[in-house]
């Protein structure tokens, strides 16, 4: 079986196909983004906090979501008409997805951060206000359902299937993959409104977050685990708690003047991942070893 980081080695992967898959991705990306820069420009709307009072949550949601429905877009393009691959190839290594393994990642990740943030409520009650209304939340709630995981997969697509197969095919060694593509993922965040507010510190966050996908995609032979808890983090935190420098603007049933990103997150946030990986090592019997060895 050819490992999953090594799956370029199974289709049309030359410099001229990689130039033009990655083009037709930024472009479509960019044709996605057009319709919210038509919108603020039109509202002359400057941030997403504003963006949410003057057009609505479920309007600006979809505009947001736009962008990564066109890189799914491109992506099966790219695959179909310029790798010449089946979109298995980026997805897993194994005859078809375990859905098993997605639904247990979502269901940890998920149970973690809900008990971890009840917790630091607990603590500091005063940082969190009720802000739960029944039918905007539940609203929401549908519409990230039902768009969330497009948004999930095109990110996973990009960096933990094309990104890492690409740089594990060119470099060699797959545990340079693993960085570089999780430091890819971390500034791909670069623009998100949360970066204003704690500048480079969220950014060493993010970068750790892809890093550690990275390496559980490599280990594991596929992006199920890394899209059960990508979702898993993206929907709970979203669902939990808001504030006005989240990149999306979610009805949730906390809101805050502020983030909540400080030491005791942090360390909370570092035990949850090192459980976590600890907990699908053991099960799976990952060899952590096997990264370092170069791709012949």
């Amino acid at each position: 079986m050819t490992r999953f980081i090594n799956h370029w080695s199974k289709g049309s992967y030359g410099p001229k196909e990689v130039a033009q898959a990655l083009l037709l991705i930024v472009l479509f990306f960019f044709l996605g983004n057009l319709p919210a820069s038509l919108v603020f420009a039109h509202y002359g709307i400057s941030n997403l906090f504003d963006a949410e009072k003057q057009i609505g949550f479920y309007r600006l949601f979809m505009l947001q979501m736009f962008p990564f429905v066109a890189v799914l877009v491109a992506f099966f393009l790219v695959g179909l008409k310029i790798h010449k691959v089946q979109w298995l190839d980026w997805i897993t290594q194994r005859s078809k997805p375990s859905w098993k393994k997605m639904g247990l990642a979502f269901a940890l990740w998920s149970v973690f951060l809900t008990i971890t943030f009840f917790f630091q409520w607990l603590l500091a009650p005063e940082n969190l206000r009720w802000n739960f209304q029944p039918i905007p939340f539940f609203g929401a709630l549908v519409l990230l359902i039902g768009m969330l995981p497009l948004q999930v997969l095109a990110e996973e697509l990009l960096f933990r299937s094309y990104a890492l197969q690409g740089l594990t095919a060119r470099t060699k060694k797959p545990w340079l993959a693993v960085l570089i593509s999780g430091l890819m993922f971390g500034f791909m965040h670069l623009g998100n409104p949360e970066v204003k507010e704690y500048g480079v510190l969220i950014l060493v966050l993010y970068s750790a977050l892809g890093i550690f996908l990275s390496l559980m995609t490599a280990l594991d032979g596929g992006i199920e685990i890394a899209f059960g808890f990508h979702l898993a983090n993206n929907l709970s935190s979203g669902l939990l708690v808001t504030s006005k420098e989240q990149a999306l603007q979610i009805p949730a049933l906390f809101s805050t003047d502020s983030g909540s990103l400080d030491a005791q997150g942090m360390l909370l946030l570092l035990l949850g991942l090192v459980l976590f990986f600890i907990v699908f090592r053991r099960l799976y019997a990952w060899r952590v070893g096997s990264l370092m060895q170069n791709i012949p």
